[in-house]
Order: structure tokens, then C-alpha cells, then sequence
């Protein structure tokens, strides 16, 4: 009886350490897709601002005049 229950813990523990393993590995991934699109919106909201100084702007000015 002994000897199942001490199997039982190794198993329990063996999948806690894997679950937590898990959860390590998704965290990370969270974590690059966080500041991979950070940087991604910075660079899009940089271009926004480019075309709407010298595209958008100087267009309208343009129609008005």
C-alpha cells in the first residue's frame, strides 16, 4: 500500500513541475507577443503621423485654397 501512495506523490509532483513548466513557456510567449506589439504600434503610430503631416494635411490645404 505504501508504495502506491508514494507513486501517487511522484505522479502528483511530476505533473505540478510539468504544469508549471507550462505555464513558464506561455508567459514567456505572452511577454514577446506584449513587446513585440508595443514596438509595433509605435512604429505604426510614427507612420500614421508621417502621412498625416505630408499626405493628408498638404491635400486638404490644397482642396481649400
Amino acid at each position: 500500500m505504501r508504495d502506491h501512495m508514494e507513486e501517487r506523490s511522484q505522479g502528483a509532483t511530476e505533473y505540478l513541475l510539468m504544469l508549471g513548466a507550462v505555464l513558464v513557456v506561455v508567459a514567456g510567449i505572452v511577454f514577446s507577443i506584449y513587446v513585440a506589439s508595443q514596438g509595433l504600434g509605435s512604429n505604426v503610430s510614427g507612420q500614421i503621423d508621417n502621412v498625416m503631416d505630408n499626405v493628408i494635411i498638404p491635400g486638404l490645404a490644397g482642396m481649400l485654397l
